[in-house]
């Protein structure tokens, strides 16, 4: 039992291992992009549109906000109610690789915002290497910032203690309910987007984008689910959250699992 664990553990965490990835890169499935400028499904800006539009409602349909009387409505709904489309966590249709992340409600246009990688973001120079042992949930973006998106063990305890630290006034600067059950951001589960099988071609790509602090109001910060390892990066004017969406490739079906290439080669 105790062995099956750590092969399972091992399967995961491989592709985040640089030299297991090395050797085996002939054979894996990737995605080809000639620039890193062009390393854009739809451009930023609309991916910061249809963000805002959900921040908004979610802030609007918080138990706080609502009026006496009035029944909430859960995340998943909001998002179906602003975006057409919503995700939830199921066990994924890849036999052992646990749970993935399907679309179970409406239809996913081409070029959408279908989910948000959360975690801890990292500097390439601070220190990430005790809570990297093991983690098959730390993403690389192409300038080498970090984003571990562990919802548990030390990677959870640093997330929680950070999202405590930065507060501006009475505005929370993140969202820490994503390390739960329930997140209070419904986009807050693209950790658990699976790799493609090598006979499925992936449904959503990777897309990295920084989210400006000042372009977005105090109130809906609460319902970002990053933060930064260094509180240092949210003291000046230009203070931004770096920020990675899952963009859809094509229209995705109801029913159908959400799948990315792990591999992004940038010519």
């Amino acid at each position: 039992m105790v062995r099956f664990k750590w092969i399972e553990k091992w399967r995961s965490y491989r592709y985040r291992f640089v030299p297991w990835i090395a050797l085996n890169f002939q054979n894996r499935t990737v995605r080809v992009v000639s620039s890193k400028d062009q390393d854009k499904i739809v451009p930023d800006y609309k991916l910061l549109d249809s963000l805002v539009i959900l921040l908004k409602e979610l802030n609007c349909c918080s138990k706080s906000e609502y009026p006496v009387g009035r029944k909430s409505t859960s995340p998943q709904s909001v998002m179906y109610n602003v975006l057409g489309y919503e995700i939830n966590r199921l066990n994924s249709s890849i036999p052992g690789a646990g749970r993935g992340v399907f679309v179970t409600k409406g239809q996913v246009p081409g070029g959408s915002l279908v989910a948000l990688y959360p975690g801890t973001i990292y500097w390439p120079h601070e220190p990430i290497l005790i809570q990297s042992v093991g983690n098959p949930f730390l993403f690389r973006c192409v300038d080498g910032i970090l984003i571990d998106g562990n919802d548990k063990g030390l990677s959870k305890l640093i997330y929680r203690s950070n999202a405590r630290r930065d507060q501006i006034g009475p505005y929370r600067l993140c969202d820490d309910t994503w390390l739960g059950h329930n997140p209070q951001n419904p986009l807050a589960m693209g950790q658990y987007v699976n790799n493609r099988p090598k006979t499925v071609p992936a449904n959503v790509a990777y897309q990295e984008f920084d989210i400006p602090f000042k372009s977005i109001s105090p109130a809906l910060w609460k319902n970002l689910p990053n933060v930064w390892y260094n509180s240092g990066n949210i003291a000046n004017e230009n203070s931004f959250l770096r920020s990675v969406a899952l963009v859809s490739l094509r229209e995705i079906e109801k029913g159908e699992e959400v799948f990315s290439s792990y591999f992004t080669v940038i010519h």
